[in-house]
């Protein structure tokens, strides 16, 4: 009993700092399934928004203003009363929505917005005072701009087609937005005309409640035929419901469809991309395109110039609403770069440079440990002064030394230097080795074996642990190697996997959420060998020689 007393404390201490160091993975993983604007709050939040997965649009946003500043009790006092003062200044609400909740959300807003003008002697002030400078901080100006922050509704807009010659066609020009589609599920969805300036576009007001899906059709004629399309581009803004928006195009008889699902995220306008498979895809740009598939024939449209356009609008549950959210930003990741390609070409550097590492590191240290030949302790004491120059000294002269062998550009110059070992591999190897018995060796020479024999039949069985431990080093310093690609390397179909994504976060400008999935991508491959492997690992660290 004293003992697991004395043990409480010890337990106590590792849990606690497997949290802390675990943080940083957590944050990594809960910012990857999040969108930009969750991570510009108040305070820190770890867990993600939870995604409405609406039933009715448009609706009212309760999240946007949910992180105020100040204590509850001062928001529970000043709010309602802003919230009485909009709904009385005569301000008038978007068509559609909740009145009582929206009033609600504008008072949030507007507390929100007194919080950053009002200076701090009157915002720390008596309560009378802050909701009387509402009077001069709520102009129509900032009423509209809360109103619009609010608002969350489904918008359509025109429809663009491009042909392989470059020519651009607007599918919607002189047609009405609400009747560019027919739509087939009238008694869950109708529309309703808008514009904003040059932009004419349909508000889309659904209700789910009264069935799963909003069924929108429309045949197309165009200027050229349909062999020549590129690309289909649809202007769209979301309403932040994470439902799913589906594309299907019928054409010279047969029929696509789009490879993977739109989430309805955000509530910015925005740009969907629908096109063929085509040379594009196997090209380093970003792919903002959505691959259409074919499925199969059909006869209803023939002709060479036309094409019949399906975009259904489908319901997810809460459930599926945050499987879209967790996916989307991984989606994007792998659709935005040749992730494969960066993965391939990770691979194939880690398993050269694991491989000839191994093999040259081992057969140095075994001639160190085991052999006898002249100068043998000079050249090891060498070999370990080379330890103590560092990296940035001879990162000129090998450059030099590989674009002079015309390896420049090549994947050459970041795996073939493994194959004349690492000096701090060989010092771990050779300690391991010359705890090794010598009765070993010696009853393998009497049996006949060469030095070659013993060192692959005796020796190399019984360094297993450092071995692995050289291998998960190896891993690790291949896989997450950045200054190599980066000298050595200027064609992106070349780039590793760790500087694959260094550009693409330089290329989406350097977004927070992106760049957290694609590092969690990259991460996650590091820690599942780190947890199978770790027994070798820790065996081979702490140079355990052979068992008595």
């Amino acid at each position: 009993m004293r003992n697991l007393w004395k043990s409480i404390p010890i337990y106590l201490l590792l849990i606690v700092g497997s949290l802390i160091f675990s943080f940083p993975f957590v944050w990594m993983a809960s910012t990857s399934i999040k969108v930009d604007r969750e991570l510009f709050t108040q305070d820190v939040q770890i867990k993600p928004l939870t995604p409405s997965a609406a039933v009715h649009s448009p609706y009212v946003d309760t999240t946007y203003y949910a992180d105020l500043p100040g204590s509850l009790a001062r928001q529970q006092s000043i709010v309602p009363a802003l919230a009485k003062y909009a709904r009385q200044s005569g301000h008038s609400l978007p068509d559609g929505i909740d009145a009582e909740l929206a009033w609600q959300q504008v008072g949030r807003g507007l507390y929100l917005k007194l919080s950053k003008v009002l200076p701090a002697s009157v915002w720390s002030g008596p309560e009378q005072a802050v909701i009387a400078a509402a009077r001069d901080v709520g102009t129509a100006e900032v009423m509209k701009e809360i109103l619009t922050n609010i608002d969350r509704r489904l918008s359509l807009g025109s429809i663009h087609v491009r042909s392989l010659q470059l020519e651009e066609v607007d599918l919607s020009a002189g047609i009405a937005p609400s009747i560019q589609w027919t739509n087939s599920t009238p008694m869950v969805a109708h529309f309703t005309d808008q514009s904003e300036g040059r932009r004419q576009y349909a508000d889309v007001s659904y209700d789910f409640s009264k069935g799963d899906s909003i069924g929108l059709a429309r045949q197309f004629t165009l200027p050229f035929d349909v062999k020549d399309l590129q690309r289909i581009q649809m202007q769209l803004r979301p309403d932040d419901s994470w439902h799913e928006v589906a594309l299907t195009l019928e054409a010279m008889g047969r029929r696509w469809q789009q490879r993977r699902i739109v989430p309805l995220a955000n509530y910015e306008w925005q740009t969907i991309t629908w096109q063929w498979p085509s040379d594009d895809d196997t090209s380093t740009k970003i792919k903002t395109w959505i691959l259409l598939d074919e499925v199969g024939q059909q006869h209803q449209v023939t002709d060479p110039r036309q094409m019949r356009l399906t975009l259904s609008i489908n319901k997810v549950t809460p459930s599926g609403a945050w499987a879209n959210k967790i996916r989307m930003n991984y989606d994007r990741v792998l659709d935005y770069i040749p992730f494969w390609r960066y993965l391939r070409v990770s691979l194939f550097l880690v398993i050269a440079n694991i491989l000839l590492t191994l093999a040259a590191s081992s057969f140095v240290a075994y001639a160190f440990s085991r052999l006898h030949w002249p100068g043998r302790d000079f050249c090891f004491a060498l070999m370990l002064a080379t330890m103590m120059i560092p990296g940035q000294v001879t990162m000129i002269p090998h450059f030099l030394i590989w674009k002079s062998l015309g390896a420049y550009n090549t994947l050459t110059p970041l795996w073939l230097g493994s194959a004349f070992g690492s000096a701090f591999f060989i010092f771990l190897l050779r300690q391991f080795m010359k705890g090794i018995p010598r009765d070993l060796e010696d009853a393998a020479r009497i049996d006949g074996c060469g030095f070659f024999r013993i060192y692959w039949h005796v020796i190399l069985p019984l360094i297993k642990p450092s071995l692995a431990a050289i291998a998960i080093f190896t891993f690790m310093g291949t896989w997450n190697d950045f200054m190599g690609p980066l000298l050595y390397v200027a064609d992106q179909r070349l780039y590793s996997l760790a500087f694959g994504l260094y550009a693409f976060s330089v290329q989406v400008g350097n977004s927070p959420t992106l760049t957290m999935a694609g590092s969690l991508l990259m991460t996650v491959p590091v820690i599942v060998i780190f947890f199978f492997a770790q027994k070798y690992f820790i065996q081979g660290v702490t140079l355990t020689g052979m068992k008595s």
